[in-house]
């Protein structure tokens, strides 16, 4: 198949744009071709040159081009998906938060805005097939007016993320926006005081340099206060062999099966302490954890059995 990405930037960034370099790879590797358009030139002349069977968009709402190459694809009925990323279609946050540190309504129920803003992108975006990043997610998208046609779960390059020469003990954590409170870096800092344990941030390097950094981790903690549709970088981690404490939130709670860590409330402070107090203590604890984790990213979670779920949905799509 021939598939066209469309979204805001091409260069390495978040994690969106970590995902669809990671997806265009594992396409690559079923036989695949892949092509992108972020904003430059006509979308139309880009299809026309490119030919895809399939458009897919991804980030479109904060970049200049706005919404507008989506009503164009669902105008002409171009066969596309849209994967959407956080809850941007009801949500002006997009974290389904209050006041940037609390839960709203939304992640165990229905938005009722009580952050006092509000946004309405549905008509619109409901006009697609559109994917999210786990079964959790899908819920709370449905649940608030966005339709939801499928689940595809991510995976990563478990070439590049495997275990190493690994430090017993050492704690770390990886976040590309660890200022954001919706990452939760603060709780994390604050679950550690006055216990002697110390986490690692890995931010701001290339994804080589995270590799490399992960195989030298023994504990691995995904902080997030949010409901993530995929916790791109706990998937790292997982690959890495590394036991992992995590938020119980909607992407982490598709992610870490049983045995493979632990999960605790977000934004809880003591459960996060004793959590870390816990794995500290229990090395074989530790050691049995990292192996189920790194054997199931391996089984469910590399790029090509990401890419084999979204060809299937690309398929399902074009055929009508």
């Amino acid at each position: 198949m021939r598939i066209l990405f469309i979204h805001g930037e091409r260069s390495a960034g978040g994690g969106a744009e970590s995902l669809l370099h990671d997806q265009a790879e594992g396409l690559k590797r079923l036989g695949h071709e892949t092509a992108w358009w972020y904003g430059q030139g006509s979308l139309q002349a880009a299809i026309d040159e490119f030919e895809p069977d399939i458009c897919h968009l991804m980030t479109l709402h904060c970049y200049p081009m706005g919404l507008t190459p989506a009503v164009y694809l669902q105008e002409h009925k171009i066969p596309h998906v849209w994967h959407i990323q956080d809850y941007w279609p009801f949500c002006k946050g997009r974290m389904l938060m209050v006041n940037g540190d609390k839960s709203c309504s939304a992640v165990k129920g229905i938005c009722q805005h009580e952050c006092g803003e509000y946004v309405d992108y549905l008509e619109i975006v409901n006009q697609s097939f559109v994917i999210a990043g786990n079964s959790y997610t899908a819920e709370i998208y449905k649940r608030n007016g966005l339709r939801c046609d499928a689940v595809v779960e991510l995976g990563i390059d478990t070439e590049l993320f495997k275990p190493g020469e690994r430090e017993l003990g050492t704690i770390y954590t990886s976040c590309a926006w660890p200022d954001g409170k919706w990452k939760g870096m603060h709780v994390l800092r604050e679950a550690l005081i006055g216990i002697p344990y110390s986490a690692k941030l890995i931010s701001g390097v290339p994804r080589a340099v995270v590799a490399e950094e992960l195989k030298k981790a023994d504990i691995y903690i995904f902080p997030s206060c949010y409901a993530e549709t995929f916790g791109l970088c706990l998937c790292e981690a997982m690959a890495s062999g590394c036991a992992i404490i995590a938020s119980d939130i909607a992407g982490a709670r598709a992610q870490v099966h049983a045995g493979m860590g632990l999960l605790v409330p977000p934004r809880d402070v003591l459960a996060l302490r004793q959590a870390v107090d816990e794995l500290t203590r229990n090395p074989k604890k530790r050691e049995n954890m990292g192996s189920l984790a790194r054997e199931h990213v391996q089984s469910e979670h590399t790029l090509e059995a990401m890419a084999e779920r979204f060809v299937n949905v690309y398929q399902e799509v074009k055929n009508g």
